[in-house]
């Protein structure tokens, strides 16, 4: 079971646990500026350790590729020139992509990469120098592991993270039909996943896939770059929603896709456009009203958001990172109804090391003393800006009405987006992450498009007044 603790003490260092938070330290703020005596809590900042033991045992990896073989013989019995190499080399896209509608800053880290320091029992050296993988007493980590984060169950659930090809190629494995919410690395031979062979003759290998959730297409067939495989999940050897990306070349040499002074594989990039090693993002800027936080594994978690707070309540401001090093500013800044600065405050990770995975969250005692209206909360992190509202004595909200809906689409947005309804729309309003309405739209009409030219880049709330009932969507305006 894992467990994610918050103690008021200030440093809590937790081992034997199948995956949790690595420790849970609160610190100061510092800079803190509140005008109106408003003050936040310190931070409590808390880091994300995954168990390093076995991910794919030599003996599961040998099964593996005795079967891809055979899979191969029976393709090529059919058709000899379908494992043509035509190619003397391929290139590689992001093997990952948020499902259609998505709209949030992030929905994973790269948590763990391959392991150049063959020597086991953690003497461990990624491609970058750095240390973001892992080994075991006789083994080493062969992939890069892109994990769900946050809420991993419940966005797991809701299929998230979209596993595409990274490369064109033909399907030399394909396993479907397993548990998929396991919660150790055991070395679990039960995985659900695809194995595609390219024009190169290199392989990719997509593992840990959600039972079901898994392409149409059979051994033998093809697909093209970007095409939807399956979605992310935690079946055969694993103790978290993700997909474990592996690459071997056409003589079945590990291949680490990422070129650095540290990759003793491969001298060359074999992306299309290497990602930066580090990414610093909040991919979840939200509001919650305690400090709970689901962790047991596999429990599909309570998010325990809310965006309406009342005098009494207590206010939780939860940030959810990836790659956020030693020593990183973060400055988040509270702005009231009427636009002033009501707190703000900046905070310093003062670990002393990287973490490719992690939250911190801050609290305030809602009373009386603050105003009615829509608050605004903006975290800048990494050089780019966050923001989410949140309403006191209001009724403001980001779900959904439960019996109506409004497809808004696309979204993000560009010069308009288009919107359908079951049921009449009277009247639209579109306004900023301030309460601001700058669209106001009387209608009654199922569906339409409105205009979108003159908002800047950003986030938006568009509330659609459907039988005296209000649904509220988030745009993002590009």
């Amino acid at each position: 079971m894992a467990k994610i603790i918050y103690p008021l003490f200030s440093l809590l260092i937790m081992v034997s646990l199948v995956h949790a938070q690595s420790g849970v330290v609160r610190s100061e703020n510092t800079s803190v500026n509140s005008p109106r005596g408003i003050y936040p809590s310190d931070a409590h900042f808390a880091p994300v350790a995954l168990q390093h033991t076995e991910c794919i045992p030599d003996d599961q990896r040998a099964i593996a590729l005795e079967r891809i073989a055979e899979n191969k013989k029976q393709i090529l019995a059919n058709n000899p020139n379908a494992l043509r190499q035509t190619k003397k080399d391929v290139s590689f896209i992001l093997p990952i992509q948020a499902k259609e509608g998505f709209d949030d800053y992030g929905y994973y880290t790269l948590n763990f990469q391959v392991d150049h320091n063959l020597t086991p029992n953690n003497n461990l050296t990624d491609y970058h120098c750095g240390q973001r993988t892992y080994d075991w007493s006789n083994g080493n980590h062969e992939g890069s592991d892109y994990i769900l984060w946050p809420y991993p169950w419940k966005s797991m659930q809701e299929e998230v993270m979209e596993i595409v090809a990274a490369a064109a190629g033909t399907i030399i494995d394909k396993r479907d039909g397993f548990f998929d919410m396991n919660c150790s690395n055991t070395g679990n031979p039960n995985w659900n996943g695809i194995v595609l062979e390219h024009a190169d003759g290199s392989q990719t290998w997509y593992w840990h896939f959600k039972n079901g959730a898994i392409t149409d297409k059979e051994i033998g067939d093809s697909v093209e770059a970007g095409e939807y495989l399956g979605a992310a999940g935690s079946s055969g050897s694993s103790n978290w929603p993700h997909l474990h990306f592996e690459v071997h070349n056409s003589d079945g040499d590990l291949i680490d896709p990422y070129a650095g002074s540290c990759n003793n594989m491969n001298a060359e990039s074999w992306w299309a456009e290497q990602p930066d090693y580090n990414i610093p993002t909040i991919n979840r800027l939200s509001t919650h009203y305690t400090t709970a936080f689901d962790e047991d594994c596999p429990e599909i978690e309570n998010t325990y958001e809310e965006v309406n707070f009342n005098p009494g309540d207590l206010l939780v401001i939860r940030l959810f990172f990836r790659d956020i090093q030693a020593n990183d500013p973060v400055h988040i800044t509270v702005f009231d109804p009427d636009e002033n600065i009501y707190s703000e405050w900046t905070w310093n990770q003062n670990w002393g090391q990287d973490y490719a995975t992690a939250l911190a969250y801050w609290q305030f005692d809602v009373t009386t003393a603050w105003p009615e209206g829509i608050y605004n909360i903006v975290a800048d992190f990494g050089g780019n800006t966050y923001e989410t509202e949140f309403g006191v004595g209001t009724t403001i909200g980001i779900e959904k009405h439960e019996a109506l809906s409004v497809e808004i689409f696309p979204n993000p947005v560009g010069d308009y987006f288009n919107f359908n309804a079951e049921t009449p729309v009277e009247h639209i309003t579109v306004s900023d992450v301030y309460g601001h309405v700058t669209i106001d739209v009387m209608a009654d009409e199922r569906s339409g498009n409105i205009d979108t030219r003159s908002l800047k880049n950003g986030v938006y709330f568009v509330r659609f007044q459907i039988n005296g009932s209000i649904v509220t969507e988030k745009i993002v305006k590009e």
